[in-house]
């Protein structure tokens, strides 16, 4: 009896109590599965980064490597070849054109040679004057002589005075007379032309000496020295290098293809020395012909009081400008490929819009769209775009600006 009426007790209570236990159980399984229903959607979306599109300048052109040079610079070798006695300059030195001395070749022997040349116009001189002197006895003579044959020519055709014979000797002796005078003035012009001669031996030997000493032709610094004392120094030989740092110039070889569309005077280049902005330098100069085996042909640029760093022998990246326009464009780190070709994704009301464009110039990590649907300031996805369909729904992490 007692063991029907637990029975009936449990039955009453404990099943009931399970059945309300269960039922509250389910009740919440259903609300926790409402609930992560609705945030099923936050789940899927991907987080991306954007970057708003803008107008911008871009540049065709052409880069390339060219070297930095000395405008103005002097090859110094001996005006008068010979050994050197002196330098007197070292590398590094400062030298101003015309009035610092750089070297010497064969003091002693030009010094010689100009006493010698200078003794010889002194010989020369006594000579002329010795000549001069024996043409003036020559003209004494011979007009004492002019005197007596007109005398004896009178005697022997009038008064017969004198025999044939004395007057004929007496013609003979003017005859004699005037060729030695003749002689004698010849003598003395060519006594003067030897003068004249020994003084201009004398200058070129004094030309000589001065051209020993060789002065600096610009104003610079000494970037190289060649030779030695006591070294042989020919002409066409450099013994020293001078160059000018004020006025550099940068060279360089473009490809004969954009011949036509470099115009010195107009044409600009940006070039960066060691890393230095040297900032739009003019060209300055094109070759006029091309290089028929190269196919390729040089320019020049000048670069006026360059700052300190940059120096001739330097290597120069540069950047030869061949147009400019303005354009719309887009992050390059946007662009994907795709089999239909390039596309960006653009960030619309929390979803994914992809957009097929035609691409063009490229200028600091930035790309011209030449044709597609994307306007000035739109969104465009530059991180996470690889794992976007059109449509795919985009959470915005940060926006970085242009």
């Amino acid at each position: 009896m007692k063991k029907q009426i637990k029975k009936r007790i449990f039955n009453g209570i404990i099943i009931p109590l399970c059945a309300f236990l269960l039922i509250i159980g389910s009740f919440k399984m259903n609300a926790s599965a409402s609930k992560d229903g609705s945030s099923g959607d936050e789940n899927k979306r991907i987080s991306v980064v954007t970057t708003p599109s803008g107008m911008m300048s871009f540049e065709d052109g052409i880069e390339t490597f060219g070297n930095v040079e000395s405008k103005n610079f002097a090859l110094v070798s001996a005006r008068i070849p010979g050994v050197i006695d002196d330098i007197y300059v070292e590398e590094g030195d400062h030298v101003t054109a015309g009035q610092t001395r750089l070297f010497q070749t064969d003091r002693v022997k030009a010094t010689q040679a100009v006493e010698i040349a200078r003794q010889a116009v002194s010989v020369a001189e006594f000579t002329h004057r010795a000549k001069l002197a024996s043409a003036d006895r020559a003209v004494a003579d011979f007009e004492k002589a002019g005197v007596d044959y007109e005398r004896f020519r009178r005697l022997y055709e009038n008064d017969g005075a004198v025999t044939k014979n004395a007057f004929e000797s007496q013609e003979t002796r003017f005859k004699q007379l005037k060729a030695s005078l003749e002689e004698a003035r010849a003598n003395a012009d060519l006594a003067e032309r030897q003068t004249e001669q020994a003084r201009s031996n004398l200058i070129i030997a004094s030309k000589d000496l001065e051209d020993s000493l060789v002065q600096t032709p610009l104003t610079g610094y000494v970037s190289a020295r060649y030779k030695e004392p006591g070294e042989m120094a020919g002409a066409g030989t450099p013994v020293l290098r001078i160059d000018n740092p004020s006025i550099l110039e940068i060279s360089a070889f473009l490809p004969a293809e954009y011949y036509p569309r470099i115009m010195a005077g107009k044409t600009i280049m940006h070039a960066y020395v060691n890393e230095i902005d040297l900032g739009e330098i003019t060209i300055t100069y094109r070759s006029p012909t091309i290089d028929n085996r190269l196919r390729n042909f040089e320019v020049k640029a000048l670069i006026n009081n360059p700052p300190d760093g940059v120096a001739s022998g330097a290597m120069a990246r540069i950047k030869v400008v061949l147009g400019r326009h303005k354009a719309l464009g887009v992050p390059r780190k946007a662009l994907l490929k795709r089999t239909s070709g390039e596309i960006i994704f653009l960030a619309e009301g929390g979803k994914a819009r992809i957009i097929s464009v035609k691409t063009g110039l490229q200028m600091n990590g930035w790309v011209e769209i030449i044709s597609g649907d994307i306007k000035e300031g739109a969104s465009i996805i530059t991180m996470g775009q690889d794992q976007l369909d059109d449509g795919s729904l985009i959470s915005v992490l940060r926006e970085d600006k242009n």
